[in-house]
């Protein structure tokens, strides 16, 4: 299996050295989250893996940039040089995971370029600000919750294809660290108590340096 590169206008170190790569290979999972082929999910990107099923899923996560005034529905999300947010429409995601996922808005509406991503929601989030993380959320029963506890980060680029979508993954950054600062926001729910260390990876070690 052989994962592709891709970045937006070029490429820049994500680690403070060169990390530990999980061997034996996994598949995107995408029974379990809606992906588009072609959409790029970025290095450095929060992920779950599964041993058993070689499957991995992803964490999906945004910054608010800002949030439209006349309509607050419309909420605009912070890119970075090398990545973009991996949202798709129909996607429910919530600032603060609480209260019944009926109740979670959804993405309605996804207007992306390479330099920005402007999402419609079906719904306002009271309190939405810049600045904010956004997160996916799924069913659990009757209530939203979290698609899962972050055990691993994507190690490159991996574009989605139509058919089997082969995925790298780091399960131990070693001696080095990840620079959070070039990577999709990182929740406070997924950090340990520090916040220097992934909660369910106390091997995945962030650093805020540029």
């Amino acid at each position: 299996m052989k994962t592709k590169r891709q970045s937006y206008t070029g490429f820049s170190p994500i680690f403070t050295g060169s990390p530990s790569i999980v061997t034996g290979g996994f598949n995107l999972n995408r029974t379990a989250q809606r992906f588009n082929a072609g959409d790029v999910i970025p290095a450095g990107s929060l992920a779950i893996r599964d041993e058993q099923t070689r499957l991995v899923k992803i964490v999906k996560t945004a910054e608010v940039l800002a949030v439209d005034t006349v309509d607050t529905k419309i909420v605009t999300l912070k890119t970075g040089e090398f990545y973009q947010p991996t949202l798709s429409v129909g996607d429910s995601v919530l600032k603060t995971v609480s209260g019944l996922f009926a109740d979670a808005p959804t993405i309605t509406k996804i207007e992306k370029t390479a330099s920005k991503m402007v999402i419609t929601l079906s719904a306002a989030i009271s309190g939405l600000t810049a600045g904010d993380t956004l997160i996916e959320v799924v069913a659990s029963e009757l209530n939203a919750a979290v698609i899962g506890d972050a055990n691993c980060i994507t190690l490159t680029d991996t574009v989605v294809r139509e058919e089997e979508t082969s995925i790298d993954v780091v399960a131990d950054t070693m001696q080095y660290e990840l620079y959070e600062r070039r990577v999709l926001p990182i929740p406070a729910s997924q950090r340990d108590t520090t916040g220097a260390y992934l909660k369910a990876n106390p091997h995945i070690k962030l650093t805020k340096s540029f």
